[in-house]
């Protein structure tokens, strides 16, 4: 979806995904409109259907990626806060495949760390139930807590090491290194 939306009602003739989507955001869009990240007004003699927008603090947070390369453009919007400091590498491993992921020979680093979020936002903090009723309870990271996670990468012909982001592709890690000085 492309902001500003408006909802869709249902339909017969949607597709099983266009269902599914619908379904989401009926429940996702009003929370993110009280945590006051979207606007939510009433559309006009259609009822239960709204017109949403971004806030200032909605744009401050948001992440937009699209994808081009259909005849319509695929917009995927997130909120996303607080970047992750690395406290500490836990264990690293390197493995070659004949037929990894992405091609033949593929040799495959795994990363173990262990991180904490920097900067963790007030609406994250005040609306935390919220948001782990909703999304589950690992969707919340909160400061000062310490977070395991495994990273994948494959390792190309050119010895550098890329991230797995789809099934058809790899791409070069994105993203600020911090130090404990910033």
């Amino acid at each position: 979806m492309k902001f500003p939306y408006t909802d869709i009602p249902p339909s017969n003739e949607d597709s099983q995904w266009e269902g599914w989507n619908k379904e989401d955001l009926a429940k996702t869009l009003p929370l993110f409109a009280e945590i006051g990240l979207l606007t939510r007004q009433p559309v006009d003699g259609k009822e239960g259907l709204y017109h949403y927008d971004l806030t200032d603090l909605g744009r401050e947070y948001q992440y937009e990626d699209i994808d081009r390369r259909d005849v319509e453009p695929i917009y995927d919007n997130s909120f996303c806060y607080g970047p992750i400091k690395v406290i500490k590498v836990t264990d690293v491993s390197e493995k070659t495949y004949e037929r990894g992921l992405s091609g033949y020979n593929e040799t495959q680093v795994s990363v173990d760390i262990d991180y904490q979020v920097v900067n963790t936002p007030e609406w994250i903090i005040n609306n935390q139930d919220k948001l782990k009723a909703l999304y589950g309870s690992s969707s919340v990271r909160l400061p000062d807590v310490t977070y395991p996670q495994s990273l994948l990468y494959i390792k190309g012909k050119d010895g550098k090491l890329y991230e797995k982001s789809w099934f058809y592709r790899v791409i070069k890690p994105s993203g600020k290194l911090l130090t404990d000085k910033e």
